[in-house]
C-alpha cells in the first residue's frame, strides 16, 4: 500500500497509511469541569507542508496516547476519516481523522523529504478585523512577546471563576494585538520564566478567537490553543533580525484590579463597613476591588437559590417556543446542569445591602456543589433553602464584591460577591449593657413572606437551629426502593419539566407513599411527631376509624366462609338421597 497525501484525504474514508509528523497534541478539558477531558487531539503535517487534524474518543485515549509523541514521524495504518466540524476548525480541511484502540503507529527516523516540524495557518495583524466573531475557523498569530500580566482569576458572566493570563505581542512593522488565555491554558503558561528571560522572546499562538473590545480587537484562547516559543518557522529569523538586542525583553503588567483578594493581602487591606458600600459609586468604583466584613442576616428567595444552567458556559437555559427543550444561547439544547444563585441579605452595626452570591463562590461559601444538593440531596425546591445554606447566616466573613448589571427596578447595580474569606476577628465586641446593638433593628412586618425570616448575628447573641426553617439534610441509605423512585421522579420533574413547582418536596418517609405495614408504621408515626397540637384529634379520630371497621371485617368474611360450608354440606345431603341403590 502506497502512502496517500493530507491534501487527497476525503471524508469517509478508511484502508490509508500516512507518513507524516504529529506537530501537536493536546488534551482539551471540558469548559467548566476541572477533571473532565475531551479525549485527545493531534495536528499531523506531511512533506508536502498540508496539515490534518485526528481525534481519539475519551474511551480510547489509554490505547492511544502512550504510542505516540508530539515532534516525531510515524507511518500510520488503521484509522478512518470524517467529514471536518463545520466550526470552530483547528486547520481549514474538509476532512478529520479518527484513531482508536486498532490504530497502528510506527515511529520511523528522519526521512527526506523533510517534514517541517510545525505548520500554523498565520493571519497578518491587518487581516484581523476581517476574522471578528468568525466562528468556522480559528486563528493562528505569530509576534514577539512585549508584555505580561500574571495569571489571576477573573469572574465570567457573574457565574463563575477563571484563571487568566493577558499577553501582547507586535509584528515587525510594530503593530500590537492583546491575548488574554483563559483556563488550562493559561496555568499551563510560563510567564515567570519568560520575564527572566534576557533576550527576545517570540510565540505562535494557535486556535485563538478573534473578538472586539470597547473598539479594540482582543484574541482569546479556546480549549484547542497552545503556545510554542521560538518555533522553528521561516518567519522566526525576520523577527530576530528587527528584535535583536536586550530591550526588547519582556516586561510584566501589574495585575488587574478586579481578581479575587489573595489571603496575605487581606489583613492589610481596607474593609469598608456596609454602610460605606451602599454610597459607593458604581461608575467610579467598577474596577476596585472592594472589601467588606459583614454577617448574612437573610436569604430572599422570591425568584429561587438555583437555576438551570448550561454545563458548558453557565447562562441560565431558556425554554424553547413550542418545545418541551431547554435551550442555550451559543449550545443549543442541553441536558441542565443546577447553580447557584442566592440573593442575600449582608449587615454589619452600620446598615444592611443586598447582594448575590453565583456559581463557584457560592460553593466556597457553603462548602458543597449546587449539583450535589439538588440532584445528589433532592432538594429541588426553589422556595426551601437546605441547611447547609441557612447554617450561613450569622457567620462573619470578609466578601469581596464587585457591581454588576444595573437593575431597572431598583435602578442600582447589582452587587456581587466574588470570593469569600473566614475572619477570625469579632466584627464588634459586644458589651454586657448593650449585647443587642450590634445590627440595627429589622422592620419584620415588611419583610415578604417568602423572606427567611431575619436573625441576629453570631458576634451578637447565639443562633437558633435553622432545621425548623428547612428540610434536614437526607441520607440516601435510609431512603426505600420506593421512595428512590419518587426522589428520582422529583430531580427530574425539577430539572426538565416546565412549570413551578405548586408545593415543596422533601425525600422523606412522611412523603412518600409505602407499600409495607413497617413503612405504613414509620410514616405515620413521623406524622404523628411533627404535626401541631391541633392536628392530634384528627389523627385519634383516624386510629378509632381504623380500629372500628377492623373487627367488623372480619366478622363479615367469617360469616361469609361459615355460609359457604353449610351450603356444600346441605349440597352432599341432597346428592346422597337422590343416588340410587
Amino acid at each position: 500500500m502506497s502512502f496517500a497525501y493530507i491534501r487527497d484525504l476525503q471524508p469517509f474514508q478508511f484502508n490509508k497509511k500516512l507518513k507524516v509528523r504529529i506537530c501537536r497534541i493536546w488534551r482539551p478539558k471540558l469548559i467548566g469541569s476541572t477533571d473532565q477531558f475531551g479525549g485527545l487531539q493531534c495536528i499531523l503535517v506531511d512533506q508536502k507542508t498540508d496539515a490534518i487534524q485526528a481525534s481519539v474518543k475519551e474511551i480510547d485515549y489509554d490505547f492511544v496516547a502512550p504510542k505516540i509523541k508530539a515532534g516525531s514521524i510515524y507511518e500510520i495504518t488503521h484509522f478512518y476519516t470524517g467529514r471536518n466540524k463545520p466550526s470552530h476548525k483547528i486547520v481549514p480541511h474538509v476532512a478529520q481523522l479518527f484513531f482508536n484502540a486498532r490504530t497502528t503507529f510506527k515511529e520511523l527516523p528522519t526521512i527526506q523529504p523533510h517534514i517541517p516540524q510545525h505548520r500554523f495557518y498565520l493571519v497578518d495583524y491587518t487581516q484581523l478585523s476581517t476574522w471578528i466573531d468568525k466562528i468556522d475557523i480559528l486563528t493562528d498569530v505569530f509576534g514577539h512577546i512585549t508584555t505580561i500580566q500574571p495569571l489571576e482569576q477573573k469572574m465570567v458572566g457573574n457565574e463563575r471563576l477563571e484563571d487568566k493570563c493577558e499577553v501582547c505581542i507586535e509584528n515587525i512593522r510594530k503593530e500590537d494585538v492583546r491575548i488574554t488565555l483563559w483556563g488550562n491554558t493559561a496555568k499551563t503558561f510560563d510567564a515567570q520564566a519568560l520575564q527572566q528571560s534576557t533576550s527576545p522572546i517570540f510565540a505562535a499562538f494557535t486556535s485563538l478567537k478573534v473578538k472586539q473590545f470597547q473598539g479594540k480587537i482582543v484574541l482569546n484562547s479556546s480549549v484547542s490553543t497552545l503556545v510554542f516559543i521560538n518555533p522553528d518557522i521561516q518567519e522566526l529569523a525576520a523577527y530576530k533580525t528587527i528584535f535583536s538586542d536586550s530591550t526588547h525583553a519582556v516586561k510584566m503588567m501589574p495585575s488587574s484590579t478586579t481578581q479575587p483578594m489573595t489571603p496575605q493581602y487581606l489583613e492589610a487591606a481596607k474593609k469598608l463597613s456596609v454602610q460605606e458600600l451602599n454610597v459607593l459609586d458604581p461608575e467610579t468604583h467598577k474596577d476596585t476591588p472592594i472589601l467588606c466584613r459583614a454577617a448574612i442576616t437573610r436569604f430572599d428567595i422570591r425568584n429561587g437559590w438555583w437555576y438551570k444552567a448550561c454545563p458548558s458556559c453557565f447562562k441560565q437555559l431558556r425554554t424553547a417556543a413550542h418545545r418541551d427543550e431547554l435551550l442555550c444561547p451559543k449550545h443549543n439544547n442541553q441536558i441542565p446542569l443546577p447553580w447557584f444563585k442566592v440573593s442575600l441579605v449582608l449587615e454589619d452595626s452600620t446598615d444592611e445591602t443586598n447582594a448575590i452570591i453565583i456559581g463557584r463562590a457560592a460553593e466556597q461559601l457553603f462548602k458543597i456543589s449546587c449539583n450535589e444538593l439538588v440532584v445528589q440531596r433532592g432538594f429541588t425546591d426553589q422556595q426551601q433553602l437546605p441547611d447547609v445554606i441557612l447554617q450561613t447566616r450569622g457567620q462573619v466573613k470578609i466578601f469581596q464584591l464587585r457591581f454588576g448589571s444595573m437593575r431597572s427596578d431598583f435602578n442600582r447595580n447589582d452587587l456581587l460577591i466574588q470570593a469569600v474569606f473566614d475572619d477570625t476577628i469579632p466584627l464588634i465586641e459586644p458589651t454586657p449593657q448593650s449585647p443587642d446593638q450590634s445590627l440595627a433593628a429589622h422592620d419584620t412586618e415588611t419583610i415578604g413572606a417568602q423572606m427567611i425570616p431575619p436573625i441576629t448575628p453570631a458576634f451578637s447573641k447565639p443562633i437558633p437551629s435553622a432545621s425548623s426553617t428547612s428540610s434536614a439534610d437526607i441520607s440516601m441509605t435510609e431512603v426505600t426502593p420506593s421512595s428512590k423512585k419518587r426522589y428520582r421522579e422529583a430531580v427530574k420533574r425539577a430539572l426538565f419539566i416546565f412549570r413551578p413547582s405548586k408545593k415543596p418536596k422533601s425525600i422523606s418517609s412522611s412523603h412518600v407513599q409505602t407499600e409495607t405495614k413497617s413503612e405504613k408504621m414509620v410514616t405515620t408515626k413521623t406524622m404523628e411527631e411533627t404535626v401541631s397540637d391541633s392536628d392530634l384529634p384528627i389523627i385519634g379520630l383516624k386510629k378509632k376509624s381504623n380500629m372500628e371497621n377492623l373487627p367488623t371485617s372480619t366478622s363479615t368474611s367469617k360469616i361469609k366462609v361459615e355460609t359457604s360450608i353449610k351450603e356444600k354440606k346441605n349440597h352432599e345431603e341432597s346428592a346422597k338421597q337422590g343416588s340410587p341403590n
